[in-house]
């Protein structure tokens, strides 16, 4: 199958005033076009700073990243805001009194041209597709500080899915989300990657750092796990998240059983 990132050779350093520094080395990775991947690694092994410069919100890096063959530093940022769209995991800016259609559709300003500033007919359409597939039209019309945790983060999903267009052709599109269950209740956890797998199957590349590794198991084709700044393995999931890595990786002892074609994680005191 065709590759919709590739990055070669790629290398990021950064430091801080209170004395720590980090370092992405040699970074080689391949995602196939309309898999599911889950960026896995202990607290500060880069997972975050890479799916980062994926996302081209980094600039001054060594080495090569390619969107479908071409280097995204090539990329107009409307052209590259069509193709790939980022949710960090923290996003603090977002007035409380918006509307929920309304912060919605403000996803569809990346993907305008710089004299655009007028919502379209077509605009309109792509935002109540969002809408409809997330299932929160009875909140669309409240104001976003109104609505609860698990609301809140699939409405952060709509209006990053708005960038994409998703009532479009979704292959060689890519949806890159940065811990989307924080602070989410169990029900709400099953519920957001439910949506997430559903638009993975239309086509859709889903590159998603998650800590809960069960939840990676059930719903991720493809692992990669990173430990102190470099890519330990990317491999299909089952391959990598294994008894062996969990005792090496992440300290600590456990059974992976397998029930109806599920994994489940058994975690040892």
């Amino acid at each position: 199958m065709s590759k919709v990132i590739v990055a070669e050779d790629l290398c990021y350093s950064y430091s801080r005033d209170t004395g720590y520094s980090f370092e992405l080395r040699s970074i080689n990775i391949e995602i196939t076009k309309g898999s599911f991947v889950s960026v896995i690694g202990r607290n500060g092994s880069g997972k975050s700073t890479l799916i980062k410069l994926l996302a081209k919100q980094f600039g001054s890096y060594s080495g090569n990243i390619f969107l479908e063959g071409k280097n995204i530093n090539e990329y107009g940022k409307r052209e590259f805001a069509q193709k790939l769209a980022y949710l960090p995991q923290n996003v603090s800016v977002v007035n409380e009194g918006i509307e929920v259609v309304d912060l919605i559709m403000l996803g569809r300003y990346p993907a305008k041209g710089a004299l655009e500033f007028v919502n379209t007919s077509e605009d309109r359409k792509i935002v109540h597709e969002c809408i409809e597939q997330l299932g929160i039209g009875e909140i669309a019309f409240k104001k976003f500080g109104e609505i609860s945790g698990g609301q809140k983060q699939k409405v952060l999903i709509a209006l990053t899915l708005a960038q994409l267009d998703i009532s479009s052709d979704l292959h060689g599109k890519v949806f890159i989300v940065d811990e989307p269950l924080t602070f989410l209740d169990v029900n709400h956890q099953y519920e957001v990657f439910n949506l997430l797998k559903a638009f993975n199957k239309r086509g859709l590349t889903v590159i998603s750092v998650i800590h809960d590794l069960n939840i990676a198991l059930k719903f991720t084709d493809i692992c990669l796990l990173m430990n102190n700044g470099s890519v330990v393995k990317l491999d299909n999931t089952e391959d990598v998240i294994t008894e062996e890595m969990l005792r090496e990786h992440f300290l600590i002892e456990s059974r992976i059983t397998e029930f109806e074609k599920n994994f489940f994680i058994n975690y040892l005191t």
